[in-house]
């Protein structure tokens, strides 16, 4: 008997909540062996499992994450490893740098490429909204519960500084590729720099731009998966042996690994996204969820 494919669904959040959260994403495993999922670096996230057996990870190595059941994680500059063990269901949200500041209130550097339980920074909400997820009759009252847990966290926020709406339309611009130009389009110095993107995304200047810069290639390798790699590399890359450094540093595998191993998954997630969301491909919300 064929063995049923997941089921992903996409949701936008309400429209006030839009320039925050990137997408409500529910995932249901019914059947299946225990596999591993690798997301590539991204923005903060919230995982919530709703059902079966779930461990993630940071990096190379996959162990139970701490609290489990809900678990929260700065941008990341390295994979996160899911490990699934069927049947089991969950639902993630996206979290842009302007939500972070504004919904959860911490310095990004706090929790860059770390796990933690979400109850350590909402104590006495978690099990309540995971709950109200659980109770939830289908996809769109589990949308509203969500909803609702974001716009009562919206109404006590901190207000979006404009430097940081500045310096993630620098951070994305393909030319600039060196913290001096970096810099000079914010108009600070190095030492200020350093700080802002530490406090905002979470990462040094230089780590920030070489990320963005990984996060090009890989989107252009799931939009031309028939082209051989080395004919999509970012033109700020030197040459291939840069590209493929930079590959194992933020993937932990080869580009000619991931296509083999984890292409497949990300294009049924992307499908499901484009589908859903009317979104191209399934990296816009890793390079840069929209500012509205």
């Amino acid at each position: 008997m064929a063995v049923p494919p997941p089921s992903f669904r996409f949701y936008k959040p309400h429209k006030r909540l839009q320039p925050y959260l990137s997408a409500y994403f529910f995932a249901d495993y019914a059947s299946g062996r225990a596999s591993e999922v690798p997301t590539y670096p991204e923005w903060g996230h919230i995982r919530i499992a709703l059902g079966g057996k779930w461990q993630i990870g940071i990096g190379r190595t996959v162990a139970k994450s701490p609290g489990c059941e809900a678990v929260i994680s700065g941008p990341t500059s390295r994979r996160t490893t899911i490990r699934i063990e069927p049947p089991a269901s969950a639902v993630a949200i996206g979290i842009s740098p302007l939500g972070w500041q504004c919904l959860i209130g911490r310095s990004a550097a706090e929790l860059a490429d770390r796990l933690q339980p979400l109850a350590s920074v909402f104590p006495g909400h978690t099990e309540p909204l995971r709950r109200a997820l659980l109770d939830a009759d289908d996809d769109r009252a589990g949308c509203a519960a969500l909803d609702a847990f974001f716009q009562s966290l919206e109404t006590q926020g901190t207000q979006a500084s404009p430097v940081l709406l500045r310096a993630q339309k620098v951070m994305v611009d393909p030319a600039v590729t060196t913290t001096e130009q970096f810099a000079a389009a914010l108009g600070c110095s190095s030492r200020q720099l350093s700080r802002l993107t530490l406090e905002l995304f979470g990462f040094s200047p230089k780590l920030l731009l070489r990320r963005q810069r990984f996060l090009r290639t890989l989107m252009a390798l799931y939009e031309h998966p028939g082209k051989p790699w080395h004919e999509l590399v970012d033109g700020a890359y030197y040459d291939h042996p840069h590209f493929i450094r930079d590959f194992r540093r933020f993937m932990g595998m080869s580009p000619t690994q991931f296509q083999e191993r984890s292409l497949p998954h990300f294009k049924q997630v992307a499908q499901a996204r484009t589908r859903e969301l009317g979104v191209s491909h399934a990296l816009l919300a890793a390079v840069m969820s929209p500012v509205k």
